[in-house]
């Protein structure tokens, strides 16, 4: 082949590699872009928080289910954070899944647990005393789509302590002194505050390959120089 003919081949291919490059483009900017979805959520003025989910790999066919990638509940109306040293502030909900139908959002579902136990011996100056107290509590949550669900109690023990100290908390003459307990099932409200577009892969790999076709060119411009 001539040595002339070289630098219109090599302005051939890279028209073409360039053309080829940006038809893929075009299709990227036309196609509904894939996008990392912030959700604020409220639990009727019982909690609050935030998810993000990555909805690139929703299809829009039936329905589908998508972990969140990071999300945390907040202010949560049932925590057991001001009776028990250590328990949570709040709760990671990276992990729990969101579901699609046909390509629509439509809620959270997940589930989450907490409970404590403190003790307390009085002074034996101390009016009725000494007596030993102990606190204990649980709760169990669900997140079924729209609605939150679950059971939350805490419950207050007195014993006498020195049966206590016989008999461990064995005891017959120990009673329960204070008991709370809730079930509950609200509604959740969710709102989008951020949509992060996810690079399309067809884009991403026709970048490269425009790249490549022009650093082709170049190459075969100094070869002729």
């Amino acid at each position: 082949m001539s040595h002339k003919l070289l630098p219109r081949l090599g302005s051939a291919i890279a028209s073409t590699i360039l053309s080829v490059f940006w038809a893929v483009s075009l299709v990227g900017v036309n196609k509904a872009q894939a996008a990392v979805l912030t959700y604020n959520f409220d639990l009727d003025g019982r909690g609050s928080g935030f998810f993000k989910v990555d909805d690139s790999s929703v299809t829009g066919i039936g329905y589908e289910f998508i972990a969140v990638s990071e999300g945390r509940l907040d202010n949560f109306a049932y925590s057991f954070a001001d009776y028990f040293e250590g328990s949570k502030d709040y709760y990671n909900l990276a992990g729990f899944e969101v579901s699609f139908e046909q390509g629509n959002f439509r809620g959270l579902f997940g589930s989450g647990q907490d409970g404590g136990m403190t003790d307390y011996i009085s002074p034996p100056d101390e009016p009725g005393g000494p007596f030993y107290l102990r606190v204990e509590g649980a709760s169990s949550w669900y997140m079924g789509g729209t609605y939150f669900g679950g059971y939350w109690e805490i419950v207050h023990r007195y014993f006498n302590y020195q049966s206590y100290i016989n008999d461990g908390l064995l005891i017959t003459d120990g009673y329960q002194i204070y008991q709370r307990s809730y079930a509950f099932d609200v509604p959740i409200s969710f709102t989008l505050v951020n949509t992060e577009p996810v690079p399309e892969p067809l884009t991403a790999g026709g970048t490269a390959l425009a790249l490549a076709g022009l650093s082709w060119l170049k190459h075969k411009k100094k070869m002729a120089a």
